[in-house]
């Protein structure tokens, strides 16, 4: 193991400590040595960074922008221009996971990889380290089963590409910072040529290593995913462990690599089947793997349903709910192991404003914020892009020390507004949650759309069920105006026609899943499309629905 992760986790925690309990002086002191970098750049030049001094001028000389402001800039930097943005060289190429509108081109200097390095990947090893400090480091730190990968992709000129999540392992590797030993799999199936879907060679390597510590995936809904397919082919999994046979339904050059890397194995084999059939979904995790430490995954409310799946396939394994991160930049650290939905911001990686969602005022500095308050979030990132509108609108929900702990609601640009009611996707997800508790069923997703085909418009929901309740859209209106007290207005005025609900077959999301890693975009960053703002997306979805015949 080339990595001392004990060490690099408590070098990142001690200096994350230090910086929170000084939070406004570190944004101010990042902010005018970002802009005294740059102030011989185009941009720099364009707003006389020179003649910048504090963080109220910068707020006065540089106007509010978006993605939209940067991209004439952005296409001349990926042509190979230089000193526009930064000094600093852009090293990546960050594509947007396209959650909302076409993908983007997010440019990253090495500025920024250096942030990723230390909050994002090692002060979590920090983190486990404290929650475990009665351990020796040996027990913590093995063997990990990275459930997403990083394939290399370039631009035309070789300078690298590709998703957030994947970037700083691809960047470590070019460095030689990269040790593949530290994972269960093998370093051509992390950095794959091609995308393509390899989940059975994944997880036939990880049921071969009885020493993993720890299972590291992006989102919750993956890590569900990839738990439930070994809860489903259990027995086939174990025959081919047992006699070093391969399915059938995988690929032939899968098949020949399985097949010359993983010899029969009788003695894992029927260490497995020694578990008990019976409830083996419950605690499965720790019943494969015994010396498992934590899991790794963005989750909470926004993925409610698999977070609950998690804990009981988890039992007593903590889960780590990693970061609050998007392609422009790393922002926020999970507070603790198991806090779902409480990022500290992280006052190094970025500067950040916050504009109040329920006030005119202007934008606030981090030390100006109110716990309780809802604000979005402005940022000036290490790669180039000043006083950029996130679009994410976060409540504030504590702090620590002095950096401000922040839930994220929903993006600015994800809501559904067709008589002034403005239903966002924190609302969605607490109707949601009450409609499963409500009708007894289990919601395994949900997506919505507006649907103007009627004398006034109506919400129309696609969801997946376990079982189809009866009177589902009368229970499921009244949660919607429980948790949107406008919507409910705007109902009672028949502004808006009472909502509908159409089921989709089991396994849908599944398949929209598979159909983006089908197009090349891989399966660790999909993220349930709970908003249907494409045709693409309403097409596949609606081909999905469960029709007359089959309720019966």
């Amino acid at each position: 193991m080339k990595t001392n992760y004990a060490r690099l986790g408590s070098e990142a925690l001690e200096r994350l400590e230090a910086l929170a309990k000084n939070a406004d002086t570190a944004q101010t002191k990042f902010l005018l040595d970002w802009l005294n970098e740059n102030k011989n750049t185009e941009f720099g030049r364009r707003y006389d960074f020179a003649r910048i001094n504090s963080a109220q001028e910068f707020q006065k000389k540089i106007p509010i922008s978006a993605y939209e402001d940067y991209a004439g800039d952005i296409e001349r930097i990926i042509d190979g221009e230089k000193n526009i943005l930064t000094a600093r060289d852009a090293i990546y190429f960050c594509i947007s996971s396209g959650t909302v509108g076409d993908e983007k081109y997010i440019p990253l200097t090495e500025y920024d990889f250096e942030a990723h390095y230390t909050f994002m990947y090692g002060a979590v090893f920090g983190q486990i380290r404290e929650y475990y400090r009665d351990l020796d480091e040996s027990e913590i730190f093995g063997k990990i089963f990275q459930i997403g990968e990083f394939a290399k992709t370039y631009m035309p000129d070789g300078r690298m590409n590709g998703i957030r999540s994947g970037c700083v392992y691809q960047w470590l590797d070019e460095n030689g910072g990269f040790d593949a030993s530290d994972y269960c799999v093998p370093k051509e199936i992390l950095f794959p040529e091609a995308l393509e879907e390899q989940l059975y060679v994944k997880v036939r390597f990880a049921l071969a290593e009885r020493d993993l510590t720890a299972i590291h995936g992006v989102f919750i809904n993956r890590v569900a995913g990839v738990t439930e397919y070994i809860l489903r082919n259990w027995e086939q999994l174990l025959d081919d462990i047992e006699y070093g046979t391969v399915s059938a339904d995988i690929p032939e050059k899968q098949r020949g690599y399985i097949a010359e890397r993983l010899p029969p194995d009788s003695e894992r084999a029927k260490e497995l089947r020694s578990i008990p059939r019976e409830n083996l979904h419950k605690g499965i995790i720790k019943k494969i793997w015994k010396k498992v430490k934590y899991i790794l995954a963005i989750g909470g409310d926004s993925f409610f349903y698999y977070t609950e799946k998690m804990r009981g396939y988890a039992g007593d394994v903590p889960l780590h709910f990693f970061v609050y991160a998007a392609s422009e930049g790393v922002f926020g650290l999970a507070e603790k192991v198991g806090s779902a939905d409480r990022y500290m911001l992280l006052p190094e990686s970025a500067f950040f404003e916050f504009i109040p969602v329920d006030g005119d005022t202007a934008p606030l500095l981090m030390g100006d914020v109110v716990v309780g308050k809802k604000y979005e979030l402005v940022v000036t990132n290490r790669s180039g892009l000043y006083r950029y509108r996130l679009g994410d609108v976060v409540r504030v929900v504590g702090k620590h020390e002095k950096a401000p702990v922040v839930k994220f609601c929903y993006r600015r640009n994800q809501i559904i507004n067709v008589a002034g009611e403005k239903s966002n996707q924190q609302q969605f997800d607490m109707a949601i949650k009450r409609f499963a508790e409500l009708a007894r069923t289990e919601v395994r997703g949900y997506c919505v759309r507006e649907d103007f085909s009627g004398i006034a418009p109506r919400y129309l929901f696609y969801m997946e069920c376990e079982k189809i309740p009866d009177n589902a859209d009368g229970i499921f209106e009244k949660c919607m105006c429980e948790a949107n007290p406008e919507y409910k207005s705007c109902l009672n005025m028949r502004e808006i026609e009472p909502l509908h609900i159409e089921y989709l077959r089991e396994g849908s999301f599944g398949r929209y899943e598979r159909t983006l890693a089908e197009r090349g975009k891989p399966m660790a960053q999909s993220k349930i499309p709970h908003f249907l703002n494409t045709e693409e997306k309403k097409s596949f979805f609606a081909a999905q629905i469960i029709n007359a015949e089959e309720k019966i």
